[in-house]
């Protein structure tokens, strides 16, 4: 463990315990590709399989669809398994050869996996050719409901969301190394990171608010509504500095009464490392810790008070917390741009 926080320990050892827990048959997509951050410091194996059970679900489209109701409509959530991927790969030498030795069978498995999942995304969810994905359910993005869809039921918009697609780039560059490992060419993956990232800089963004929003892929209008979704971009290195400088500028505590997510916390402060900010996402790193320290390990937390809300023991929370105590590098995707 690399953290010296007052009650890391206690910490640590409470989420440690909270995925030790036997976990639902059908997982939320989401929760399976951040459990398994988490996963990859005490348990590796399991990671593995968690991903594995999901993409056998995979339909032959590509799509990987969500636990629940989402089998049945085909719904997903954004793509974060690539990066989870990585991260369980890049720790499995620490546990052992035969760890590192399963690792690499595991991810030649998985790899052509993630890559159909990829392309799914960026052709058959981009019927246009703006280059972005459109989500067309509020859950399928990772942080809720989204005030693109708080227009009431007639108009049900299929919506590019910067969050989502910033995830999308995020995960090329991660196959960027993953690619290296099983020997595919890592060149395609670059390129399409590049063309994501370029067409959320210039589609997504608000240049006289100086914000990212949610844009309807129908109509071409932008929500007028600001949300944590516009923060994400910062997760990609070729960002313009110009963006990057207005989301830090917006990067402070929650506004409008927003819950505190320490999965949102977790990629922001990644975003941060990737820009060179790291004491801001040290004080981030920190501030997180403690809060989860204090109030538990829930799914969220009350913006004022710091007051734990919905589930007690999240397997989010306990995975994220995991790896903010431990891992302070910058993301190892940021070298692949």
């Amino acid at each position: 463990m690399g953290h010296s926080l007052p009650g890391s320990a206690d910490l640590w050892n409470s989420a440690v315990a909270v995925l030790g827990r036997r976990l639902p048959v059908r997982q939320d997509s989401w929760d399976v590709a951040v459990t398994a951050v988490g996963l990859a410091y005490v348990d590796p194996g399991r990671a593995w399989r968690d991903l594995r059970h999901l993409f056998e679900a995979q339909w032959p489209d590509g799509r990987v669809p969500d636990g629940g109701a989402g089998v049945v409509a085909g719904l997903v959530r954004p793509p974060l398994h690539a990066v989870a991927a990585w991260e369980v790969y890049r720790r499995a030498a620490s546990h052992g050869a035969v760890c590192a030795y399963e690792a690499g069978a595991q991810l030649s498995w998985l790899y052509p996996r993630l890559v159909a999942q990829q392309e799914y995304l960026t052709r058959g969810r981009d019927p246009g050719g703006a280059g972005l994905a459109s989500i067309v359910h509020p859950s399928e993005s990772a942080f809720g409901d989204s005030p693109a869809w708080d227009v009431g039921p007639a108009h049900r918009p299929e919506v590019e969301c910067p969050a989502f697609n910033a995830i999308l780039a995020a995960a090329e560059l991660a196959l960027v190394h993953l690619a290296a490992v099983v020997g595919a060419d890592p060149e395609a993956h670059l390129r399409r990171a590049r063309r994501i990232t370029e067409a959320i800089a210039t589609r997504l963004y608000d240049h006289r608010a100086r914000v990212f929003r949610l844009r309807d892929a129908t109509t071409g209008a932008l929500s007028p509504a600001p949300h944590v979704n516009g923060l994400m971009p910062l997760l990609l290195p070729d960002l313009p500095r110009e963006q990057v400088e207005a989301i830090m500028a917006k990067a402070g505590p929650p506004a409008g009464g927003r819950a505190i997510r320490i999965d949102v916390n977790w990629l922001l402060r990644r975003g941060m490392l990737v820009h060179g900010y790291r004491d801001a996402a040290e004080e981030l790193r920190t501030a997180s810790i403690r809060l989860v320290h204090q109030a538990g390990l829930h799914d969220s937390f009350h913006p004022g008070t710091g007051e734990g809300l919905g589930a007690p023991a999240s397997g989010r929370t306990a995975a994220l917390s995991l790896d903010l105590l431990a891992d302070r590098s910058v993301p190892a995707y940021a070298r692949a741009a």
